[in-house]
């Protein structure tokens, strides 16, 4: 690791790492809180909103059995470097990471009115900063994953139009080649039964001929 990183450890064997670029953070809630307390709340929340954005790009590629090689965050975003995995897994992955942002951001909306922070020292204030955080910073940082350029994940997430478009091209070729040779079609258990069908009505027959020439 460069002089530019910091080694945060590991999680389930995976190392992760930090980037200078993510203080910028500090800067950036101070432009939108004005206060230091709230500045050091907002950092801590969006540093955690970038960990469950990562925690859904490992779950897919532990589920996948993608090896998986390091984690390190960045500024505005992570990445979780892994061993080669298919188009349709690399999609998958790519919408893993906005997908538990949304489940963040439904669980943050439901749990917003259920939660009584009027009793809870300094409860008003850390609510109301994390919930910016975890709403409209949430947000922003989802948009900012799906543009597809440079490190962000938008990229492979749109490619899914091109992915789906070429699955339905090799449904219909499968589904031709089908037509043209049906055994393909059969299961190894319906082969053998068609196959254990057609040994018993050729002997069948072969008893029936025998039956006629000896009369």
């Amino acid at each position: 690791m460069d002089e530019n990183h910091w080694q945060l450890g590991t999680w389930g064997r995976i190392p992760v790492a930090m980037h200078w670029t993510v203080l910028l953070s500090f800067a950036w809630m101070y432009l939108v809180f004005g206060d230091v307390p709230s500045t050091i709340l907002g950092a801590f929340g969006l540093f955690f909103v970038m960990v469950v954005h990562e925690m859904g790009h490992i779950a897919v590629l532990k589920r996948r059995r993608v090896h998986i090689d390091s984690i390190t965050f960045f500024g505005l975003h992570g990445t979780s470097s892994h061993a080669y995995a298919g188009p349709g897994t690399e999609v998958a992955v790519a919408w893993a990471g906005v997908g538990a942002q949304l489940v963040l951001l439904a669980v943050t909306l439901i749990a917003f009115p259920l939660v009584d922070v009027a009793s809870i020292p300094f409860g008003p204030w850390a609510w109301g900063v994390t919930y910016l955080v975890f709403t409209k910073l949430n947000v922003f940082l989802m948009v900012i994953a799906l543009i597809p350029i440079g490190p962000f994940d938008g990229r492979a997430a749109w490619s899914i139009f091109g992915y789906l478009k070429a699955v339905k091209r090799r449904k219909r070729r499968e589904k031709q080649e089908l037509l043209l040779n049906p055994e393909r079609a059969l299961t190894p258990e319906r082969r053998q039964e068609l196959e254990e069908s057609s040994s018993q009505a050729a002997a069948d027959l072969l008893g029936k001929l025998s039956g006629r020439k000896e009369k």
